[in-house]
């Protein structure tokens, strides 16, 4: 048998008698695990650190993240105090719908007035086909088309209501392209296909009182930073690092797909022809301000997001009833929350101090010693400011000369 046709405990087996050495698992928990993917063998656990305070458009939410970093938690955290001090966000997500791409190849007699008039009795079939997300508010909205030599560029607009919807744009394509193929002029499908180019487009925008951020000094060199992203690319591609740390830790706690926002968001940043920060700040009288605009075409409902347990408990803790559109401004507004925390820690004490700080619970955590010895050393780490293993294994030593 070929290795995915085995069952999760022959391929855990088959491991072992190589001499891998593997962690226990529960037998239900690997083979709910089997579901979602291929070729499973175990599990990959990541904490769920909280946001419990970040407002948007007047409606405080709390907010999973999930990351091994407590860094991104804690920046996130910071700049969502800050922000709830000067009245949270203003937030709006353009939520048009997802592109797909069909392209076709012609004949030498190909008519493209003779398509375009079709495209009003495309649309019909594809939304009497998948009626069932009409019903739910999507469905088929437009068809557009151009043509360089013999090669036919559609793209086509579909409304994925509250999913993520690849899946069923991908299938509505695939549909399109069928009817299309069988038409006069047409040679050949070569693809239909989802497009990640950006999308469902989320804007937030936030005023910070200067006072709230260290001074009017603080506020202009935040400012200044800002500029250097948009004509730098090694300032522009480090400022949306710190951007996505906390995009990607929401994004993973809610079930969505990191890498299409990730590849929606390089192209964004390249817009203008030179890659540039995704956010902007600026100093306005006394008041710091800043915008953040990501692709984010995400969802609420289906995929991984209905089928697994954990992430369900974290839209629990969001709310039940939170739409795309609204968990669109959260994830933005986490974004620009761990941007400006990003931005503070540059401005004022460095960005490493803070962030070895809450690393040294890792270093802690490889020590072989008792819970009240790594509390003890990690007291001596933060306090001697040492943040290395070798600082780490040095304070153990001291802990225990001292019993």
């Amino acid at each position: 048998m070929k290795f995915y046709q085995l069952t999760p405990e022959e391929r855990r087996a088959l491991l072992t008698k190589q001499g891998i050495k593997l962690d226990a698992i529960d037998p239900a928990t690997l083979h709910q695990l089997d579901q979602l993917s291929e070729n499973v063998v175990g599990q990959l656990r990541l904490p769920v650190g909280l946001v419990p305070n970040l407002l948007v458009n007047g409606q405080r939410y709390w907010v999973p993240m999930a990351t091994e970093e407590p860094s991104v938690v804690a920046a996130a955290n910071h700049g969502a105090n800050i922000f709830s001090k000067n009245g949270g966000v203003t937030a709006q997500s353009d939520r048009q719908g997802l592109d797909g791409q069909i392209i076709l190849q012609s004949t030498s007699d190909f008519e493209p007035t003779a398509l375009r008039t079709l495209f009003p009795q495309l649309i019909e079939q594809a939304n009497h086909e998948f009626a069932s997300l009409v019903k739910y508010g999507g469905g088929v909205k437009r068809i557009e088309m151009r043509q360089k030599a013999e090669l036919i560029y559609l793209k086509v607009l579909v409304d994925p209501a509250e999913a993520m919807g690849a899946n069923k744009v991908n299938s509505i394509l695939e549909f399109l392209a069928i009817k299309m193929e069988k038409l006069p002029g047409i040679k050949a499908k070569l693809f239909a296909i989802l497009s990640n180019y950006p999308s469902q487009l989320t804007t937030v925008r936030v005023k910070l009182m200067v006072n709230t951020i260290g001074g009017l000094a603080v506020a202009n060199r935040i400012a200044l930073l800002s500029k250097i992203g948009q004509t730098d690319v090694y300032r522009a591609v480090t400022n949306n690092k710190g951007i996505m740390n906390g995009v990607h830790a929401a994004l993973i706690a809610t079930g969505n797909d990191s890498r299409a926002v990730d590849a929606a968001c390089g192209v964004l940043a390249s817009q203008s022809g030179q890659y540039a920060s995704l956010s902007k700040w600026y100093v306005q009288g006394d008041n710091l301000c800043g915008e953040l605009t990501l692709p984010l075409a995400i969802g609420t409902v289906g995929g991984s997001i209905t089928a697994r347990s954990d992430v369900r408990q974290n839209y629990r803790i969001l709310g039940k009833k939170i739409t795309t559109a609204e968990l669109a401004n959260v994830i933005a507004t986490i974004g620009l929350a761990n941007n400006l925390a990003a931005l503070l820690a540059i401005s004022t004490d460095g960005i490493q101090k803070g962030h070895m700080k809450l690393q040294s619970r890792n270093l802690v955590a490889n020590l072989s010693a008792t819970t009240q010895e790594k509390e003890q050393v990690l007291q001596l780490l933060t306090q001697n400011r040492e943040y290395s293993q070798a600082a780490a294994v040095k304070f153990l030593q001291q802990v225990r000369e001292k019993e």
